[in-house]
């Protein structure tokens, strides 16, 4: 897997602060079609740094992150410092096909920028739901994908990438059995690593069927 996927040593953890800047433009995003109330129970999936709790989700009731890379989890633990110390949020080494927390623990999951590199979207999707309440939100934000008109071959071959269309998410989540599935699409300019390029990313929120 590339430093893009699974960031690690000092190379990644500088990677991965970059990444945090250069995505200042898809965390408003997220961080709008979250809207993440006080009493929010929130897991991020891939979190990275850890920038974009500290900066968007450090009101929520409780924070959870899970990601492939133990140097992220050092990372996000140092930069969220406050957090973990207080009790409020646990960063964990792992993978979203086995999330290690029990069903109905959380109201809302984001993965900003993961998507991607989630190994079988369908049966990690159904992993999510298990650990949502009913009721509770998935937020998925994803800068590339095929309906953005652009052509992401060499991204998807330097990256290990996976990208998807819109009508292929609504499906894998309504198969998962996500309902209100609401998938927007914005325009943004950021800096990956060489120089700006205007994304059209796509924004994926799915709300789990009541019981």
């Amino acid at each position: 897997m590339s430093q893009v996927g699974k960031p690690t040593g000092f190379f990644g953890k500088l990677l991965a602060r970059g990444m945090a800047w250069g995505h200042k433009e898809f965390y408003k995003n997220t961080a709008k079609t979250l809207d993440l109330r006080e009493d929010d129970n929130y897991l991020e999936i891939g979190f990275g740094s850890g920038m974009f709790i500290k900066k968007y989700a450090s009101h929520v009731s409780r924070i959870a992150g899970i990601d492939i890379s133990e140097d992220m989890v050092n990372l996000a633990s140092s930069i969220n410092k406050d957090l973990i110390e207080s009790g409020k949020a646990e960063f964990k080494q792992g993978e979203v096909l086995s999330l290690p927390w029990p069903d109905n623990e959380f109201s809302v999951v984001v993965g900003i920028e993961t998507f991607y590199f989630w190994p079988e979207p369908v049966k990690s999707l159904k992993e999510i739901y298990r650990v949502l309440v009913p009721g509770g939100r998935i937020v998925i934000e994803m800068g590339y994908n095929k309906d953005d008109g652009q052509d992401h071959a060499k991204h998807i071959k330097k990256y290990n990438l996976k990208l998807y269309r819109t009508e292929e998410m609504k499906r894998m989540l309504i198969e998962t059995g996500f309902s209100d599935i609401v998938i927007g699409h914005y325009k943004c300019l950021w800096m990956p690593f060489k120089g700006y390029i205007v994304s059209k990313g796509m924004i994926v929120e799915g709300i789990k069927r009541k019981v």
